[in-house]
């Protein structure tokens, strides 16, 4: 993850074409204050944006996160696909990320009417007051290790699913309010109750088994299956899939596609990187194991994720330790 370097106060005034900052330019305005999301205070949402919070969140090596979704008025999202929604032309995504308290950036993905989804960060000035698109990225911004990607970067993880929204879908909404006071806040129960899904489902679903499988089954989809999924160009290369299905809720998470496509499973291709392990997640052997391998590796070829973190988190990776243990 990163970019070239860009300084904040530069981002107005060349974002909308290639410039000494970098080759890559936006679409969307050129501050975050134009995009929808807050009020002249920089604080108050506005009108219409809905707070909303992942079942099982992406690591972002530590980052603090927010997240907020509009959608046009009048509008539903199509649920037909329970597992792949699809947006209403003019559905926009917010994520916010914070360090110490302060914020760093907050990235927009908005959907056009030709269906193609345009993405850019904006990097926060030092006086919070608001936030400039920086489509060529920015290294170690405002002073932290947090990178902001640039606009290839953000598509590079959002294209792997039909519709390029992540964080936003059935599996992912199927929880209490974060806040129960918060009636902003949208779940899965909350968009049913204001008929905004065109095939709404009659309950919201939960991960089969044990604390434990649920942590590391939602986890893998959160991290991983994003772009390992069978609608991803990903899946095409290997076949790996790590995206839960809501047809796999149902039954034991021992019968799910994605346990059924790891465990014990060689791997389908060898690429004579390091490491040599042949199976994708070997029962009782960490060494064996390409899954846990490539995810505990960082600045390799063959490291994943490829981008947004330089730091294992320690949370997920315990959860795969134990699971291939037999803990």
């Amino acid at each position: 993850m990163g970019g070239s370097s860009s300084s904040a106060g530069s981002a107005s005034m060349d974002c909308k074409a290639p410039s000494a900052s970098g080759s890559l330019f936006t679409r969307l305005p050129c501050a975050l204050s134009e995009t929808g999301l807050y009020a002249a205070d920089m604080v108050t949402l506005q009108p219409g944006v809905h707070p909303f919070k992942p079942n099982f969140a992406l690591w972002s090596d530590g980052a603090d996160k927010k997240r907020w979704v509009s959608l046009p008025q009048g509008s539903k999202i199509d649920t037909s696909d329970i597992d792949y929604w699809s947006f209403p032309t003019g559905t926009k995504l917010w994520k916010e990320f914070s360090r110490d308290g302060v914020r760093v950036e907050t990235r927009l993905i908005a959907k056009q009417a030709s269906g193609t989804w345009y993405a850019v960060a904006y990097h926060w000035r030092a006086d919070q007051k608001d936030a400039d698109a920086v489509p060529n990225g920015v290294m170690n911004a405002s002073g932290t290790p947090h990178d902001i990607p640039n606009n290839d970067q953000c598509l590079t993880c959002h294209s792997q699913l039909p519709d390029k929204a992540l964080g936003f879908s059935a599996i992912q909404l199927s929880h209490d309010r974060s806040d129960p006071s918060n009636t902003l806040e949208w779940t899965l129960d909350a968009l049913v109750e204001e008929n905004l899904l065109t095939n709404p489902p009659v309950a919201p679903f939960t991960v089969p088994g044990t604390d434990a499988q649920r942590d590391l089954f939602g986890y893998l989809h959160a991290n991983c299956g994003t772009c390992h999924n069978p609608k991803g160009t990903q899946n095409t290369q290997t076949g790996l899939d790590m995206w839960l299905k809501v047809a796999d809720m149902s039954k034991p998470i021992t019968e799910s596609s994605v346990y059924k496509g790891l465990y014990n499973v060689d791997i389908a291709w060898m690429d004579a990187a390091i490491p040599l392990a042949t199976k994708r997640i070997a029962p009782g052997s960490l060494m064996n194991s390409a899954v846990y391998q490539r995810f505990i590796t960082k600045g390799q070829d063959w490291s994943m994720p490829p981008l947004a973190t330089e730091i294992v988190d320690p949370a997920g990776k315990k959860l795969l330790e134990d699971w291939i243990s037999g803990s």
